[in-house]
């Protein structure tokens, strides 16, 4: 029976989202026993809910510290200083490894490869486990992602292989998979790339209340579009939202949290929101095409780059009336650009990224125990 151990941290929407599509796609395998485990959570919860509320509010309302974190942590060398500080989530991943007994780890964030290295140094059986890190940026990719190593770099397109190739990963070392979206999105059927009767926009905003309130009244203004609002697990807006009179229930719906975002994706024309990398191959696997209302400096500007030079989306000014006359723009001309955009996604989709992952992952564990 294989055993998977997957590795993640809740900084960010990405690392929970990969690691468990993967583990929903390694589960659909009869006989495999899968384990995951946020090491941050289960050592120091009170730290990291400090550390998830200073992340939260430097990428919404202050982006140039996430900047300057970025790239400190760019710089080789940075991070490993502050390993002596880590021992106790050390610790912590030596104890899973010896109570579950893995035959592959896989890693969606990157500290925990530094945290192998040093339990290896010291000669445990974590050694002999294989490491799969799942990148999961595209195309601006900071250093520590690779520095520390890893038996396999799992990577979403061949641009991000190129950029790990170049900052010296050998290829042996690279495949390229696509970013671990749901598996059933695999299954699920895309909108049309004709547009029948009302457009259909899925915004997720992230920014503060009286800003989200302003896009939903411009976007209201455009005729024949119907607005779906997803506030997510941000219940003070969803509930100023509910307060605002924006919310009408027949153009304009509003979602709180919910695990149908797959779902929302296939069942729109656009989506309106930030260049997170989960969402953002998320909508590229349902073929919805992007509008990017918000980018977080560094890993997020690369999705960025990565939207453009597949011409399946783009960034729009943040500004409620810009971003509105972009939505306008890309529906104009009988939805020309709608159109291109749509199309182009259907060369690069990739839904059945998570269940190719997992063969991979599979296929390590079965012949490290043969």
């Amino acid at each position: 029976m294989p055993r998977i151990l997957i590795l993640t941290a809740s900084f960010g929407e990405g690392h929970n989202t990969a690691a468990r599509c993967i583990a929903e796609a390694l589960r659909e395998n009869e006989g495999v026993e899968v384990r995951t485990a946020d090491v941050y959570l289960e050592t120091v919860p009170r730290f990291t809910k400090v550390l998830q509320a200073g992340y939260g509010l430097a990428i919404n309302k202050y982006p140039f510290i996430w900047s300057a974190i970025f790239n400190f942590l760019d710089q080789p060398g940075k991070l490993e200083a502050t390993l002596p500080f880590a021992g106790n989530l050390r610790e912590a991943v030596r104890r899973i490894v010896d109570e579950f007994r893995p035959d592959v780890i896989v890693s969606t964030y990157p500290l925990y490869a530094y945290l192998l290295r040093e339990l290896r140094k010291r000669g445990h059986s974590a050694s002999a486990v294989p490491l799969y890190t799942i990148v999961t940026d595209s195309t601006a990719i900071n250093s520590s992602w690779y520095r520390a190593g890893s038996e396999c770099f799992v990577v979403a397109d061949e641009e991000t292989s190129a950029v790990l190739h170049k900052g010296g990963v050998e290829e042996k070392f690279l495949k390229t998979l696509g970013f671990p979206v749901a598996p059933r999105l695999a299954s699920l059927k895309p909108l049309e790339p004709v547009i029948h009767g009302a457009k259909r926009i899925l915004f997720l905003p992230s920014s503060r209340v009286a800003h989200t309130i302003s896009v939903i009244r411009e976007l209201q203004k455009l005729p024949g579009t119907e607005i779906t609002i997803v506030t997510g697990r941000l219940t003070a807006l969803h509930a100023s939202l509910q307060a605002s009179g924006v919310i009408d229930g027949v153009r304009t719906h509003l979602i709180g949290w919910t695990d149908k975002i797959p779902e929302l994706l296939c069942s729109h024309h656009l989506y309106i929101g930030k260049a997170g990398g989960a969402i953002v191959h998320e909508a590229m696997a349902a073929r919805c095409p992007i509008l990017v209302s918000h980018v977080v400096p560094g890993q997020e500007e690369g999705n960025i780059e990565l939207l453009e030079r597949h011409d399946i989306g783009c960034l729009a000014a943040h500004y409620p009336a810009a971003l509105a006359a972009s939505v306008e723009e890309v529906f104009a001309s009988n939805s020309a650009t709608w159109k291109r955009w749509k199309a182009n996604l259907g060369a690069i989709s990739k839904p059945a990224a998570s269940r190719n992952i997992a063969a991979a992952v599979l296929e390590t564990a079965r012949g490290k125990s043969a």
